[in-house]
């Protein structure tokens, strides 16, 4: 059974769900720029061995949002992870993270390797531009980005560049999975090469037929893909 969490913060509620049912290693789902909790139920349906844990970050889905627009850093988001990971008392899991998710994910990950038994890595390289306010007028655009531009502005206000791949050398006995898409990927070749050389345990899967959304157009391949990764822990 699928059940909600709600945290207290000091900017309000944190938001994520929860299956605890399975008897094998727990997974943590972190979802994109303007995701929510809800979008990985599909996963936890699939994947019924484990307990699946999500969370809406700040701002976002059920989470409240900050009344300061700076309050949408790097560190704040590793501080929703952190604060969600303690709630639910996790002691080790596997990390799953998309697009700008794999930001935040990678970033709490390096400050607590101690818990992360495996990364999943889909569509996104561990490098970040600074967002401005041309990045905020294209995104507005997206249909289903039009009634999150509070958020866009707290990303765009608090974001930096930055890179994390050469911190990431202390996982390089780490398996790893990464998830790139052959259409309109975020994930460049080039940089693929640096991730699988940095990343020393790494599968790499490129899904011929998707974009950047790589559960479609065969949701059915991207499940297996998956749980052939998973079935090892």
């Amino acid at each position: 059974m699928i059940e909600n969490i709600f945290i207290k913060m000091s900017y309000g509620r944190l938001h994520g769900i929860k299956r605890v049912e399975g008897d094998r290693i727990p997974i943590v789902f972190i979802h994109g720029m303007l995701g929510q909790a809800e979008d990985w139920i599909s996963d936890f349906n699939e994947f019924k061995d484990h307990p699946c844990y999500a969370i809406s970050l700040r701002g976002r889905g059920q989470s409240d949002y900050p009344k300061n627009e700076k309050e949408f850093t790097l560190e704040d988001h590793v501080i929703d992870i952190e604060a969600f990971v303690n709630e639910v008392n996790l002691k080790k899991f596997i990390l799953v993270s998309f697009s700008q998710g794999v930001i935040y994910a990678i970033a709490y990950a390096l400050s607590n390797k101690e818990k992360i038994l495996s990364l999943v890595i889909q569509e996104k390289t561990l490098s970040q531009r600074k967002f401005g306010d041309v990045w905020i007028q294209r995104a507005s655009l997206r249909d289903d980005y039009k009634n999150k531009i509070k958020v866009l502005k707290g990303l765009a206000e608090s974001s930096k560049e930055l890179n994390l791949l050469p911190q990431c050398e202390i996982f390089k006995k780490t398996p790893v999975l990464i998830l790139k898409a052959a259409n309109e990927s975020m994930i460049s070749l080039e940089e693929l090469d640096k991730m699988k050389y940095v990343f020393k345990k790494s599968k790499v899967v490129i899904f011929e037929k998707s974009g950047h959304n790589i559960t479609l157009p065969d949701y059915e391949l991207y499940i297996k893909t998956m749980k052939d990764f998973l079935n090892d822990f």
